[in-house]
């Protein structure tokens, strides 16, 4: 493994473990209680609203960042590998994004509704425009995107905010959602499906700009050599120290927002506008904690499970997705949905990140690529991949 796909995989792999975290609330409990804690049909403790104060700070927006950072590599690396003669329906990365859109329609409407495939594979399609172009002009583009996708996700909160309105948001009968969550097999996917053709359109468009943004910038920090690991020392120490500078604002907005009540609709305006800003210099902070902890001989060795994780990115986030839902929803096993706050889910979270660090390393000392990474494979490039060592 090279030292550029090495620094690749290891933050790919922090991040899928890192997104299960922020994720774990919405397997758990109704939709909105992943935005808006206060509404969860369980009173908060002091212990959940310590863990919801973490979670905000220190992974919220930040590893799903990363991820997204990376994705804009991934799809620049595999549309490398085309005929220029070829039509562009017949590259390998036009069949890779393709099957990307049905892994992820599967995946929303019959699996879990938070789907962030589908959302990939679409902005793909317009990012791979970009492939060649400047490590300077994606940063100026990605950053301007970025910062237009806040605009258009927090404004018009913030504009009613300001402007002293107030709107009460309607978000269903939470206790009819819970029975209908925790009934049949069937009835429990049918509930899911609504949820997720419910919000997809605008989860898709709404964080367009931001996720085209993030490949971008992606794409020019890899051609510019941060995202390889090639950077020197200081530009890394220079980024963690940027990084713990937003997390000291994020994290005091944070306890604002606790204080406050999780007041509607300032923690998706104001009260958000922290996090949703400084979730980029955040995560270039990890990066850079990883590259520098990797570039040494036993970070390397503590950081191998990481990058085999990261190798199985795709196989480990849906096997979280079958995982949570299999404990959560009905038909499926316990059927624990609305049962849990934020600090009972950290336990299983833990254990499955111990199992996924433990499964992948022990898999990839055989294989080559993840399960569902191999099948992705064989299916973009339309012949049997060769899987074993």
């Amino acid at each position: 493994m090279t030292a550029r796909i090495r620094t690749l995989d290891h933050v790919r792999g922090l991040s899928i473990l890192g997104i299960l975290l922020v994720n774990a609330i919405a397997f758990a409990q109704p939709f909105a209680v992943y935005s808006q804690p206060n509404i969860s049909p369980l009173p908060l403790t002091p212990d959940d609203l310590t863990v919801w104060w973490v979670i905000e700070t220190f992974f919220k927006e930040k590893f799903i960042t990363c991820f997204t950072l990376l994705f804009g590599v991934s799809v620049y690396l595999v549309g490398r590998d085309r005929n220029p003669a070829d039509p562009v329906y017949r590259t390998p990365l036009f069949r890779r994004l393709a099957w990307l859109v049905v892994f992820g329609l599967i995946h929303g409407a019959l699996i879990w509704h938070g789907d962030i495939l589908l959302s990939y594979a679409l902005t793909g399609f317009i990012f791979w425009r970009w492939q060649d172009a400047s490590a300077r002009r994606l940063l100026v583009w990605g950053l301007g995107l970025f910062l237009a996708g806040a605009v258009v996700m927090l404004g018009p909160n913030i504009a009613t905010t300001l402007q002293g309105g107030h709107v009460t948001p309607d978000y269903g009968d939470l206790a009819d959602i819970i029975d209908r969550m925790r009934g049949p097999f069937l009835i429990s996917m049918a509930q899911n499906a609504a949820v997720w053709s419910e919000t997809i359109v605008s989860e898709v468009l709404g964080y367009m700009p931001t996720t085209l943004g993030l490949m971008m910038i992606g794409l020019g920090l890899f051609k510019s050599g941060i995202l390889r690991g090639e950077a020197k020392t200081r530009t890394y120490l220079w980024l963690m120290a940027v990084g713990a500078v937003s997390l000291v604002l994020i994290g005091w907005q944070a306890r604002v927002t606790m204080a406050a009540g999780f007041p509607y609709p300032e923690i998706f305006g104001l009260y958000a506008l922290a996090n949703d800003l400084l979730c980029l210099p955040v995560a270039l902070g990890y990066v850079s904690a990883l590259v520098l902890i990797g570039r040494t001989s036993v970070g390397a060795v503590l950081l191998y499970p990481l990058a085999c994780a990261g190798r199985m990115a795709f196989t480990n986030y849906l096997t979280q997705s079958l995982i949570m839902t299999g404990l959560f929803y009905g038909g499926r096993g316990p059927d624990w949905f609305g049962e849990m706050n934020h600090a009972a889910l950290v336990p299983i979270v833990l254990m499955i990140w111990i199992g996924q660090l433990a499964f992948s390393t022990l898999w990839m000392s055989a294989f080559r690529y993840g399960p569902f990474e191999w099948g992705w494979r064989c299916l973009t490039y339309q012949r049997w991949m060769p899987i074993r060592r």
